[in-house]
């Protein structure tokens, strides 16, 4: 691994996706690394044991100053000969579910900053392909890598700063938002075909006042899957989330799905001014799409949204609470292990994930330390595990949120040998 940053679980929890950002140009690319959670499983299950048994045949110690975690080398947990490479400076991961039924295949869609550039790849169920004209371990090819509307270089290229994604598998898109730019840009991504950019529109969001940057950011989508679904975005910029819906053709190979701008609500529960939230980070919902939980930085918060339908269908935008957390929160993630929704966010800055029970007023239930940088968040209920990308120090953290675990809220496993400062 060399700068981790974005990651995505497959969505039966096998395998756990995981971009290398190269952010020092040590190497000639970035790449996409597959780790094996069912190991993953088995070393901190032998771990976590009374008797902490140590893997064999893997290069292992406990960690000295936090006895509890496991040190192990991360080569021992990655899928042989299943990686892919990209450009440089990756941010993060969707995966779009291109196979019916038991079959594994998946699509992967990579915002790529260094280009700027959109890749995508797919996944057979045991390796990653994106340039199928190329043997071994080849960069992918100029097809999967996006970077003018409609794939045309004489149309618009690509927004600068690509920076977050959601993918919708029924739907057969991906949305990406843009840092720098405030764009927000739709990939048509069908199945059995390659993908291409296929709208971008900006102007969404109004310029800081204080600085004169604008931008957009977290996105997620109300309910995946769904007819119609509604996406939220949020912006750096301006203390508003923006909700897009995407228009899908009946016919697909004549026309392309483009982006349709719908209503928007103020961020009113905590900041200056009676209230006014600016520079929303990340943003996810519930699994029944009936509640928004979004980071900001200013002020820092979690903030809780009822997004359940009104009597009209439509979503009631209705701010529920807000709760302090560090000030350099990056990532969001939300997940059941059967005692609720906990909400796990990634404080950049003082290496720690803060837990945040957001039922009632909302409040801050524990802070794990997981390692420096903590940039992304992947949360695996079925396996009762949280997965952290530390993306200063090159390593992944394992912390087991099982509600009766004595070990809850620990990291467990820690994938990678922390480098140093």
């Amino acid at each position: 691994m060399y700068f981790p940053t974005g990651m995505h679980l497959a969505p039966d929890d096998s395998v756990l996706f995981v971009a290398n950002a190269n952010s020092e140009l040590r190497y000639d690319s970035g790449s996409i690394a597959v780790f094996d959670l069912n190991i993953v499983d088995q070393v901190s299950a032998g771990w976590t044991d009374p008797l902490k048994t140590m893997p064999a045949g893997l290069d292992c110690a406990q960690d000295p100053d936090h006895t509890e975690t496991l040190i192990c080398d991360e080569a021992g947990f990655i899928v042989p000969h299943a990686g892919a490479r990209l450009g440089n400076f990756a941010t993060q991961i969707a995966v779009q579910k291109t196979g019916m039924g038991a079959d594994p295949s998946l699509r992967l869609i990579v915002p790529t900053r260094g280009d700027p550039s959109v890749t995508w790849m797919d996944w057979d169920g045991s390796r990653l392909s994106c340039n199928p004209s190329a043997e071994g371990y080849a960069l992918c090819d100029e097809p999967h890598r996006l970077s003018n509307l409609h794939n045309d270089p004489n149309l618009a290229v690509l927004p600068d700063e690509p920076y977050d994604v959601f993918a919708d598998s029924t739907g057969q898109f991906a949305v990406i938002t843009h840092l720098t730019s405030g764009a927000v840009t739709l990939v048509d991504s069908p199945i059995g075909r390659d993908a291409v950019i296929a709208d971008v529109v900006s102007g969404l969001f109004a310029s800081d006042p204080l600085t004169g940057l604008r931008g957009a950011t977290g996105v997620a989508g109300r309910t995946p899957g769904a007819a119609g679904d509604i996406i939220y975005v949020g912006s750096r910029s301006d203390n508003r989330i923006q909700m897009l819906t995407v228009g899908v053709p009946a016919n697909r190979s004549t026309a392309e799905p483009y982006l349709e701008t719908g209503n928007f609500f103020f961020l009113d529960l905590a900041g200056a001014n009676a209230g006014g939230s600016i520079d929303t980070r990340s943003m996810a919902f519930s699994a029944s799409g009936d509640r928004l939980y979004l980071i900001n930085r200013r002020p820092p918060t979690l903030q809780v949204f009822d997004t359940s339908l009104s009597a009209t269908g439509f979503p009631k935008n209705k701010g529920l609470a807000a709760t302090d957390i560090c000030r350099q929160a990056s990532t969001l993630a939300v997940a059941d292990t059967g005692d609720g929704d906990r909400a796990y966010i990634a404080c950049f800055q003082d290496g720690e994930i803060y837990v945040v029970d957001p039922r009632g007023l909302s409040q801050v239930e524990d802070i794990i330390t997981v390692g420096r940088g903590p940039y992304s968040i992947a949360a695996a209920p079925s396996r009762k595990k949280l997965y952290v990308t530390n993306f200063l120090e090159d390593t992944i953290a394992v912390v087991d949120i099982a509600p009766t675990s004595k070990t809850r809220n620990r990291v467990v496993l820690r994938m990678g040998k922390p480098k140093a400062p």
